[in-house]
């Protein structure tokens, strides 16, 4: 009862994205999503998404965010969320310390990219140096990775810049447009999210290593059978032509296998950058 208290507290305070689709109360899982988007743009995208696993898994599946990135990844190490969709970072810190296992892990690699206003003289991380810089907010692995553009080996030596970070991923970009940064970091499945006029204003300067993409977390607390019906079920809609224009879909493609050993050395580094961040 305190947990459903603290979600419905989160619900209220980040918009309210709490969506249940009909089931017994007896069946309500609670699905955290990362909030790379305010909570209301969240809602509408993940709306036919959560139906779909909802109805296919005959569960109440209640959709929750939090107002920052600090908020959501503690209520992660918590345990609040019984399932979540988080980044490949985040995600392997939580199944090590939180209770919770891999449901399904997104097809595919995730990317960072620098843009700039498509008409400015900026052609590579050194022209940057000594102004700012727009990042997403500190715990994602999308700044992580845009921090590395002005380290070695994408530079010869290192270059300061100013770092701006903002709570969501569509911000940097626009504080590029407006002047208020010389360029700015957003993964490249956000990026594709945003829209054409904005992309088309905008120039990509460089691209970051790829790293595995997002991944889909269920906790152990979930029986085992219901945990088989989720699986299936997000597989299922991530095959189905309902899910092409969903955002799930945007950073997460249809893939039966699980993190592998190369991915999880890809991430680890990146892992331990967020415990660093988070004081633990």
């Amino acid at each position: 009862m305190l947990l459903w208290r603290r979600l419905l507290l989160r619900c209220a305070a980040s918009l309210a994205i709490c969506l249940p689709v009909a089931a017994s109360a007896g069946d309500e899982l609670s699905w955290g999503i990362e909030p790379f988007m305010p909570a209301r743009h969240l809602a509408n995208a993940f709306k036919v998404s959560r139906e779909f696993l909802g109805e296919r898994s005959e569960s109440r599946i209640v959709a929750t965010t939090a107002a920052n990135y600090d908020q959501f990844v503690d209520a992660l190490m918590r345990g609040e969320y019984d399932m979540a969709l988080v980044g490949p970072h985040s995600g392997t810190l939580a199944m090590q310390r939180a209770g919770y296992q891999q449901l399904l892990q997104c097809d595919g690699a995730l990317k960072a990219l620098l843009v700039v206003e498509k008409n400015s003289g900026y052609r590579n991380p050194q022209d940057l140096k000594g102004l700012v810089v727009a990042l997403p907010d500190h715990l994602t692995v999308t700044s992580m990775l845009g921090a590395e553009f002005f380290r070695p080996p994408y530079t010869g030596q290192p270059v300061e810049v100013s770092y701006k970070y903002n709570d969501f991923q569509n911000l940097g970009p626009l504080m590029a447009l407006r002047g208020e940064a010389a360029a700015a970091v957003i993964a490249d499945s956000a990026w594709n999210m945003i829209s054409p006029q904005i992309r088309s204003d905008l120039r990509v300067m460089a691209e970051s290593k790829p790293v595995p993409q997002m991944m889909l977390l269920i906790h152990s607390r979930v029986p085992a059978e219901r945990r088989a019906r989720l699986r299936n079920a997000a597989l299922e809609f991530l095959r189905s032509p309902q899910s092409r224009a969903n955002a799930f879909v945007q950073g997460c493609a249809y893939n039966e296998k699980f993190l592998s050993a190369d991915g999880i050395r890809q991430v680890a580094p990146y892992a331990e950058e967020l415990k660093r961040r988070l004081g633990h």
